[in-house]
C-alpha cells in the first residue's frame, strides 16, 4: 500500500517539477502572446518563492521533503515500473551539490530578471474586490 502512496507523492513532485521548469519558458512566451495568466501575481510569487526554497535547501544540504517522503514510503523497495523509472531519470540527476547550487542560483537570478522584465500584474482583480 505504501508503494501506491509513494507513486502518488512522486506524481505530485513531478507536477511541481514541470510547473517550475515549464514556467521558465512560458512566462516570456506568454508575455509576448498576451496570455493574462503569466502576469498573475500569485502564480509568479509561487514560482519565485518555490525556486528560492529549492535554492536554500540545496545550499543547506537538505534533500527535498517530497523526495524524503517518497523514499520513506518506498522503504527501500526497488522501482520496477517504467513510468516511475522515466520520471526518476527526468527528475533526479547525479551531479555534485555545487553544480545544483550553480544551476539553482542561475535559475533564481533568471526569475528575478523575469520579474522585472516581464512584470506581473499588481492591479487589483475585479474578482478580489
Amino acid at each position: 500500500m505504501s508503494i501506491i502512496f509513494s507513486e502518488i507523492v512522486l506524481l505530485f513532485h513531478f507536477c511541481i517539477f514541470l510547473f517550475m521548469l515549464l514556467s521558465f519558458f512560458l512566462i516570456p512566451i506568454g508575455y509576448y502572446k498576451k496570455w493574462k495568466w503569466v502576469k498573475n501575481r500569485y502564480y509568479r510569487l509561487i514560482h519565485i518563492i518555490l525556486m528560492g526554497i529549492i535554492f536554500i535547501e540545496t545550499i543547506l544540504g537538505f534533500m527535498c521533503p517530497l523526495t524524503i517522503l517518497e523514499n520513506f514510503l518506498r522503504n527501500g523497495t526497488k522501482v520496477n515500473n517504467k513510468f516511475t523509472e522515466i520520471i526518476h531519470l527526468i527528475m533526479y540527476w547525479d551531479l555534485p551539490s555545487y553544480q545544483f547550487i550553480i544551476i539553482y542560483l542561475l535559475s533564481l537570478l533568471y526569475l528575478v530578471f523575469l520579474w522585472f522584465f516581464f512584470k506581473p500584474n499588481f492591479k487589483k482583480s475585479k474578482l478580489l474586490q
